[in-house]
């Protein structure tokens, strides 16, 4: 395996396991969703989005809510 698959590899996939995790955790409250601080117009606003877009939203920067399930500022 060459050194750059096994960076990509090393890369990707803790990201995939913590989001699924968190995805798991957080989708608990309510059934197939998990609530995601979206980067909308220069500040994070909080949606709820399905557990599969997950992944997704946070390539492009959106990030979790915290412990209290807030976004950042």
């Amino acid at each position: 395996m060459s050194k750059t698959r096994r960076f990509l590899v090393a890369l990707v996939l803790p990201t995939v396991i913590l989001a699924g995790f968190a995805a798991t955790a957080l989708g608990a409250g309510h059934a197939g969703k998990v609530d995601v601080c979206h980067w909308a117009n220069h500040k994070f606003v909080q949606i709820s989005i399905s557990n599969n877009a997950l992944p997704a939203h946070l390539r492009h920067g959106d990030v979790l809510t915290d412990e209290y399930g807030d976004c950042p500022s």
